[in-house]
């Protein structure tokens, strides 16, 4: 890998719609075995509480949102939405699918989808780092 290369990042509607269901899904548990409905209403505060926060993140509406990044010689930068850039020595894969990449940074993670990318494929990415 030698030419930079810049991908563009967009807010996920595969990861939303999954994180809907799945809250969803855990709401009607929540009501559906319980025996309390004290409890089922704490829990299911807490649940909206989260699924809030959450969508903040999958939306990128937080203010340390990644919003591109650049690959160069096994080297990653990335940029926020505040247009603060990071760069990042080592590029570390830690899973690869067709639908998805996860690629390890210092104390997190960035997490891509396949309808995520704004500018390129994902399977260019694949290549990309499998190089």
């Amino acid at each position: 890998m030698t030419e930079r290369v810049t991908f563009k990042l967009q807010a996920s509607k595969t990861y939303l719609s999954i994180s809907i269901l799945i809250h969803l899904f855990a709401l009607v548990i929540i009501w559906l075995y319980s025996f309390n409905n004290y409890v089922s209403l704490v829990l299911s505060v807490i649940l909206i509480m989260h699924f809030y926060f959450l969508n903040v993140q999958i939306l990128l509406k937080k203010s340390s949102a990644i919003l591109s990044f650049s690959l160069n010689d096994k080297a990653i930068t990335t940029t926020d939405k505040q247009g603060n850039n990071q760069q990042y020595p080592c590029v570390y894969c830690t899973y690869q699918s067709q639908f998805l990449v996860i690629i390890s940074l210092n104390k997190g993670s960035l997490v891509i989808f396949k309808d995520s990318l704004a500018s390129h494929s994902l399977s260019q990415l694949n290549r990309l780092l499998n190089a």
